[in-house]
């Protein structure tokens, strides 16, 4: 309703009542009585300053309420794009988790089967023929490259250590990180499980790609991992000690490029602070689902 008075017609019309006002005003001064005396107001001059006062008055509530409508037409913009955002992201892990399910299903147990047949045609074959023996042992062992390579690629997909949370599955890349390097680990988490769940594949691998660079690259001592949510975005921050990357801006990798491009499709941004001897710093910032940042209000 508050929109109507907008229109320029309604403005018109009520500037036009305002003057047909003013002028009734000036004739009935006028047939009223002689003129004012000097230095006392006349009519018109009072006219005139009602119909001032009141367009100002309607101008400037046009202004206030053309101000509201656009902040409330931008959140509702950005509110739509943001559910379209969060669609498009499930939609992408649902199809990931299908995807990790044919190829174990399918492809997996294809070579599993395989397998067993390799295995019983070596033991037949042992003692009868050990030269085919040999050759079964490389073709058996080519297999289990392969087997190994396919869960490799269903992990990827959607990483069994994510069920039992992301905190979880960090704790445990942390652990690995350091039985396997030495290098020493830090960890702050500052995020409900809703929000972890919102984005958790995303940032496992986000994490698991930045300590594989420590570990080739850094020479680092320490790491610092920190994930945190703060209103409706979920922050995440991996920085080392290391020697730092060298460029100015620093050069990404093909793992980080990949990582780069998955957090901008998800609606986030993926930032690197380096410097030659001052270590490396990893931020990812990513958006909560319009849904989350709802209950989030209503508590």
């Amino acid at each position: 309703m508050m929109q109507r008075w907008l229109r320029l017609p309604y403005r018109l019309s009520i500037l036009a009542c305002l003057a047909a006002s003013a002028l009734a005003t000036l004739h009935t001064g006028y047939a009223a009585g002689p003129m004012p005396p000097a230095g006392a107001p006349s009519p018109l001059m009072a006219a005139c300053a009602v119909l001032l006062g009141a367009l100002t008055l309607l101008l400037w509530r046009q202004h206030r309420l053309e101000l509201r409508l656009q902040a409330l037409e931008q959140l509702r913009e950005d509110g739509e794009q943001a559910r379209l955002a969060s669609g498009q992201q499930q939609a992408r892990e649902q199809e990931r988790l299908r995807i990790g399910r044919d190829i174990h299903d399918d492809l997996g147990q294809h070579l599993l089967t395989l397998k067993i047949d390799l295995s019983m045609l070596q033991t037949s074959t042992h003692e009868a023929a050990p030269q085919l023996a040999q050759q079964l042992a490389v073709i058996a062992r080519n297999v289990d490259l392969t087997i190994a390579a396919l869960r490799c690629a269903i992990h990827d997909l959607r990483p069994p250590a994510l069920d039992a949370g992301l905190q979880a599955a960090c704790d445990e890349l942390l652990a690995d990180f350091t039985r396997t390097t030495g290098i020493g680990c830090g960890c702050d988490y500052q995020l409900d499980a809703a929000a972890g769940r919102a984005h958790g594949a995303l940032l496992y691998h986000v994490v698991q790609e930045a300590l594989a660079n420590v570990a080739r690259h850094a020479h680092a001592t320490h790491v610092q991992l920190c994930l945190q949510q703060t209103g409706a975005t979920v922050a995440c921050r991996i920085s080392d000690d290391g020697i730092g990357l060298s460029g100015s801006p620093p050069r990404l990798g093909c793992g980080l490029s990949g990582m780069h491009e998955r957090v901008a499709a998800a609606g986030g941004s993926l930032h690197i602070d380096s410097r030659s001897g001052a270590g490396t710093t990893l931020r990812v910032s990513l958006p909560l689902p319009v849904c989350h940042d709802e209950a989030m209000l209503h508590h």
